[in-house]
């Protein structure tokens, strides 16, 4: 892999079975980790072994549990809100401490050792019947150890799946590293018997929301500003908030991060380290419950009944895991300039709220850390299989072994030539991991006994979705039976898109522009401000940042020009043209992007179709549903430029809040619910008539699933 903008070989066309140049894995990819499920490391998972566990932000007193709710309570912003809110009235002050008291007691986290045990002890046997490996990027997590000082530890970890901060804990203690705060919601806090045992190993519980409860907003504001002034095993959130069930990133939130980073500012903190972590599964233990809610079926509730359930009857094989901690970074370094303690000086820290500027600064920092989290992803094997074989569908081709293992070759060496860490870094490993990987996704892919890969049969019973509760269109069996198999490729096809979807955009830019102008050379700066329209787009749905959009292109700019797939016809101008003969590779980046192009299409087409002409206002919930229907019956139609994948909740969705920002669509309240109507400009039909125009050059129908779901024959 080369992270420094160095080609690794181009070889073939992608599809081709001739042989490409590779190089062997160098330093930053996964010669770095450590598979901590080896008999080697049976000491480390030893959950009875003497732990003396480093401690992130070692202090001169340790702060027990109980004495972080003691802290909260005497605080200065506790004891002026007792004082404001019971008007020196002792009966009043009475019920309002037990009141905070019973607050606390459902927020605090604590700390049992002989409760980390049995729960290290159960995973154990869990992963040892699940998962074929455990990988840790050791030496990351060596260097942060010895980063360890007097300064508290932010852990920002990916959210992938329920299992994100459990399997975080379990790491930590193996490498006796002290298990930090982490910040659970009350899905677990409600779980009977879980919840206290998660409570036990550092978890502590905040609200989705606070509503108007000003007591609770102010008991949990103070009790994250302990954890960060007096705690010393650090804190552990999540940035995005809530599992991608999409696979992708998601626009990241800041309240938590607020919370934490408010010592800072007021000067109460010297300093915070920030470490984006990243973690990546080979096959989320959720993967069909995912499908299943972006297609609308609404996610069962968490029970501890249920969890034990699932687990004692799964027996298939889910892979691996990569779980990085990646640089940690001082936030003090990061803010620079913008950390302006003196304007915190006129009054008591508590009686302070954050600036507007320095809440715009945290969400910079939020969008870095998610872009740092993506850039350390490693993108497995069956990611890339899922990509190859949905570009061959696309065209009507099938797959055999041999091709595939070509084509995961060139991907390879695509993505590491963009900086990504595959599975594919060694040549050599190529087959034998892509037999391991269609051997976990086997309820996805398979191999037919002429070697050709084919979408497995779906063992789904429709019938059993109470359609009543869909968040959406009540959609038929028959597209239930088609999107499900699909949906679960596109699942591994989306990781790929942190890489893919700039480059993707500007080729297909490029490719307008010479469609539309017939001339062979682009300016760079119209090109970018062609790319600039469709970053905003999407910039929800690849969670792409303003401040990197000049870098974002020029990396994209050079990487297909070391593909082969642009020129740069004259450096003094600036000027750039497309490379022709380069088709089948050009796919791959349209082929990744396609299924978006696509859903982003057919909403603005139910939007001036639907509600265009009659000039309602709508809910999300309706819009979902009108924009689903609509999908289905082009499916059912076998229309052009519609995929599958045009049923996603989560595209739709992030569809409508994208074209609120960009002032197509207005937003408002009616009754307390949101809704919307689409403004009088003509911002929508000019992004309708863009997108239309960019799918015409899409090379493929995405038609040929309809076959490759109903027809397969193992």
């Amino acid at each position: 892999m080369a992270t420094d903008g160095t080609p690794h070989g181009r070889g073939e066309a992608i599809g081709t079975s001739t042989p490409v140049e590779t190089v062997p894995p160098t330093a930053g990819g996964l010669v770095e980790y450590r598979n901590l499920l080896d008999a080697k490391y049976r000491d480390f998972r030893d959950m009875t072994k003497r732990y003396a566990a480093t401690l992130a932000n070692a202090k001169d007193k340790s702060v027990t549990p109980q004495m972080l709710k003691k802290l909260v309570l005497s605080s200065d912003r506790i004891q002026a809100l007792i004082e404001e809110q019971s008007a020196n009235d002792p009966v009043k002050r009475d019920a309002l401490v037990r009141r905070i008291r019973e607050l606390l007691e459902e927020i605090a986290l604590d700390q049992s050792l002989p409760v980390i045990r049995t729960l290290g002890t159960i995973l154990n046997a869990i992963f040892a019947r699940i998962y074929t490996g455990l990988h840790v990027n050791e030496v990351k997590l060596e260097q942060l150890r010895a980063r360890f000082g007097r300064q508290t530890v932010l852990y920002l970890p990916s959210h992938r799946s329920y299992g994100d901060f459990i399997l975080m804990s379990y790491v930590l203690f193996c490498y006796n590293i002290a298990i930090p705060g982490i910040a659970a919601g009350m899905d677990f806090h409600s779980m009977a018997g879980m919840g206290s045992a998660l409570r036990k190993t550092g978890a502590f519980y905040m609200r989705r929301s606070y509503g108007n409860d000003r007591q609770y907003w102010y008991i949990f504001r103070e009790y994250m500003r302990q954890l960060i002034v007096a705690y010393e095993r650090g804190i552990e959130f999540f940035l995005e908030g809530t599992r991608s069930r999409s696979n992708k990133a998601l626009t990241p939130k800041i309240g938590l991060l607020s919370m934490a980073l408010e010592p800072l500012f007021m000067g109460e903190v010297e300093d915070l380290w920030i470490v984006p972590v990243s973690v990546s599964y080979d096959r989320p233990v959720e993967e069909q419950l995912f499908v299943y809610e972006l297609l609308g079926v609404p996610k069962p509730k968490e029970t501890t009944l249920g969890m034990l359930k699932a687990l004692s009857i799964v027996k298939e094989n889910f892979g691996t895991i990569y779980l990085e901690f990646g640089d940690a970074f001082s936030a003090k370094e990061y803010f620079g300039g913008k950390l302006n303690r003196v304007q915190h000086t006129v009054a008591p820290s508590y009686a302070q709220l954050l600036a507007q500027p320095e809440r715009d600064a945290i969400q910079h920092l939020a969008n870095d850390v998610v872009h740092l989290q993506q850039r350390r992803m490693v993108l497995t094997t069956f990611h890339l299989i899922a990509l190859y074989y949905n570009l061959r569908k696309y065209h009507g081709q099938t797959v055999a072994l041999t091709e595939l293992e070509s084509g995961v070759r060139q991907l390879g060496v695509i993505f590491g030539d963009l900086g990504a860490i595959t599975e594919v870094e060694d040549e050599r490993e190529v087959n034998s991991r892509i037999a391991q990987s269609l051997a976990v996704h086997r309820n996805i892919l398979q191999l037919t006994s002429e070697r050709i890969l084919v979408i497995a049969k779906t063992r789904h019973d429709f019938s059993q979705v109470d359609k009543r509760k869909l968040k959406g269109h009540n959609l038929s069996d028959a597209v239930l039976k088609l999107s499900v198999p699909i949906f679960s490729l596109q699942l591994y096809c989306n990781p790929c898109l942190h890489w893919l979807a700039v480059p993707a955009m500007v080729l297909l830019t490029a490719r307008h522009f010479h469609a539309t102008t017939g001339q062979a050379t682009m300016q760079r700066n119209g090109l970018l401000n062609a790319v600039r329209e469709l970053r905003q787009l999407f910039s929800l749905e690849f969670v792409l940042h303003q401040t990197r959009e000049a870098e974002d292109f020029d990396s994209a700019v050079s990487h297909l020009n070391r593909q082969g797939l642009m020129l740069t016809v004259d450096s003094a101008t600036q000027g750039l043209g497309i490379a022709s003969g380069k088709d089948q590779l050009a796919n791959v980046y349209l082929s990744a992007l396609g299924p978006f192009l696509c859903t982003y299409l057919q909403v603005t087409n139910v939007l001036l179709q639907q509600f265009r002409t009659s000039g309602e206002q709508f809910t999300e919930k309706d819009y979902m549903a009108r924009v689903q229907q609509y999908v289905e019956q082009l499916l059912l139609r076998q229309e052009r430029n519609v995929h599958p994948y045009c049923l996603s909740l989560d595209s739709i969705s992030l569809a409508l809040h994208s074209l609120v920002i960009l002032g197509a669509i207005r937003k408002g309240k009616r009754e307390s619910v949101y809704v919307y109507d689409l403004t009088p400009t003509d911002v929508i039909e000019s992004i309708n008539r863009q997108l239309s125009a960019y799918c015409t050059l899409l090379p493929f129908k995405y038609l040929t699933f309809q076959d490759a779901v109903t027809r397969s024959k193992l």
